[in-house]
């Protein structure tokens, strides 16, 4: 059976979903804007050398938090212009939830979300099944440039996301 989240219990199941994960760890929000919390968790992650893999369609980072996740060498970022999807998942739990991967989204929105526990087999089929999406989304996301430069790299077009990153960065 899964479980309804609302949104203070969505929040709690994504900070235990990446804290508890073992080799897989995918958060898919069409906005990023890391809180502290999931920054602090993301770190702690990262110095157990696991990999992250964030997917996101825009972000509202600022210089020094790309600079942060950067820095962080097993988190890799991934942009897919038509994500509109929010899914958190590990090797047992997965949340599906209308909460973007956002500071404001998480303090002042009313969201609702499912939690999916593998282990459950009432719902393993249903666990399987969104796997696959995730795993479709993820191949077919592109890695997302940290380049900081003006000036695009001339051997492959440039996304509309790191178009806006790019000048975000100009006008900081």
């Amino acid at each position: 059976m899964a479980k309804f989240l609302n949104t203070r219990k969505a929040v709690s199941e994504i900070d235990d979903l990446i804290r508890n994960a073992g080799q897989t760890l995918i958060l898919i929000s069409p906005y990023l804007k890391l809180a502290k919390d999931f920054r602090d968790l993301l770190t702690y992650r990262n110095s157990k050398d696991k990999v992250t893999i964030i997917i996101f369609r825009e972000q509202a980072l600022k210089i020094d938090e790309l600079k942060f996740l950067e820095e962080l060498r097993l988190v890799k970022l991934k942009s897919n212009e038509s994500l509109h999807a929010k899914c958190y998942v590990n090797d047992e739990k997965m949340v599906i939830t209308s909460l973007n991967l956002y500071e404001f989204s998480m303090a002042n929105n009313k969201e609702m979300g499912v939690l999916i526990e593998k282990s459950n087999l009432n719902v393993k089929e249903l666990f399987d099944e969104a796997s696959k999406e995730i795993d479709y989304i993820k191949e077919t996301s592109t890695p997302f440039n940290y380049s900081t430069k003006s000036e695009p790299a001339k051997d492959r077009p440039i996304s509309k996301t790191e178009t806006i990153v790019e000048t975000q960065l100009l006008l900081q």
